[in-house]
């Protein structure tokens, strides 16, 4: 027993990851799309970024790049997608001119770089599911992330230690280097997500706890314990940044999993963060569940998980819709899906586009969640699905 127990704690990112943000999302309307009807943007292993229109239900384009995308960060005001490549190279896309307007450099010659701390998206578990550890400033003017340079000499490679880099994407050059602090030797650790305050003075880092600093000066401010719980016999929380794009921007909300110490049942229950104010609330929800992805409706009021049982050819997998105020799964329907399961909810919230390993697009009525139409790719993915909610220009 709790050996399965174990087993569904680990698949259990996040079943109602994002209903902290139905809260908040319940008096203010959901931001809406503008300009176009819908384009989505996703990295192919053929060096292109495909432009995808959501109500054709078609690949309408293609943008060409130099090098092949594996993640992608959205500026903050959506009008650009920038790409880290295979060869650590920084590729900025204009969305509304369908190219790549520059390209940022991140190695001198005779080096290389590496962008490090890639951390676990715990809404996609497994090998496609992380994110960039790359931060976007939400005053448009910095990119954020750590680098590790290799230098070769004449007779050996020298590792040099990892430093924390402001990126000018106007200027297209690395403003500003910081080495780390004392106990950061190595950086903020292959698990760790970042993300910039609001007002883009503060940097916050997700690790075993929460972590503030000054990128003024990169100096540690303040430091939110995480990884002690406050009641005996739960797990340590983890918060990890998402990249939603209907989320708040003011607030980071993730789920923590707990296992009581006498008849070791796993639960779950959500944890928030105001980035303003620093504070942490934390929301028993209900018992863990095996899951591949959560996904809130634009509206907030409606979640989509992936849910799963067995393993290998006995695997089976089904949609679940949950009633997010009421806590409670209205709607259940099995489908058929690849070991990698991710997804994104249309900007409207009528369909769900599901991918992953592979090179296919398949297209679900939200409502229905029947299967509309698959769409082959030609190539395998590389990156994430983008959904800006302004649109990407005609």
């Amino acid at each position: 027993m709790n050996t399965i127990l174990r087993s569904y704690q680990r698949w259990v990112p996040f079943l109602a990851f994002l209903t902290v943000i139905c809260a908040s999302a319940a008096s203010d309307p959901p931001q809406m799309m503008t300009g176009h009807a819908g384009l989505m943007y996703i990295g192919t292993l053929d060096h292109k970024l495909l432009i995808i229109d959501q109500d054709k239900e078609e690949v309408v384009g293609d943008i060409p790049l130099t090098g092949i995308a594996r993640a992608t960060a959205l500026s903050a005001d959506q009008k650009q997608i920038y790409l880290i490549t295979t060869t650590m190279n920084i590729e900025i896309v204009d969305l509304a001119a369908r190219k790549v307007v520059g390209t940022i450099d991140l190695t001198e010659p005779g080096t290389k770089a590496r962008v490090v701390a890639n951390a676990r998206n715990w809404l996609s578990w497994g090998s496609n599911g992380r994110f960039s550890g790359l931060a976007v400033d939400p005053t448009g003017h910095y990119l954020y992330t750590t680098l590790r340079v290799v230098t070769k000499e004449v007779d050996q490679y020298r590792l040099d230690p990892p430093k924390f880099v402001a990126i000018d994407v106007q200027n297209r050059t690395i403003a500003k280097t910081f080495d780390f602090p004392k106990g950061f030797d190595q950086g903020f650790g292959f698990n760790a997500s970042f993300k910039v305050s609001p007002d883009g003075k503060m940097l916050y880092v997700f690790d075993d706890d929460i972590i503030v600093f000054d990128l003024s000066t990169f100096s540690l401010v303040d430091r939110i314990p995480l990884s002690k719980p406050p009641y005996p016999g739960a797990s340590p929380y983890r918060l990890t940044v998402t990249d939603d794009p209907f989320d708040d921007k003011t607030t980071v909300t993730s789920v923590y999993t707990a296992v009581d110490p006498v008849v070791h049942k796993g639960t779950l229950g959500i944890a928030s963060l105001n980035l303003m104010t620093r504070e942490v609330k934390y929301t028993p929800v209900g018992p863990s569940l095996p899951m591949d992805g959560f996904q809130l409706s634009p509206d907030r009021k409606l979640g989509y998980s992936a849910m799963y049982a067995g393993a290998g050819g006995n695997r089976e997998t089904q949609w679940w819709v949950w009633d997010v105020e009421n806590h409670k799964v209205i709607k259940k329907e099995p489908f058929e899906a690849l070991r990698s399961v991710r997804f994104r909810i249309s900007s409207d919230g009528k369909k769900i586009f599901v991918y992953g390993a592979g090179s296919s697009l398949e297209i679900i009525d939200a409502e229905t969640l029947k299967s509309r139409k698959l769409i082959f790719l030609n190539k395998d993915v590389t990156t994430n699905l983008v959904t800006p909610t302004v649109g990407g220009g005609a």
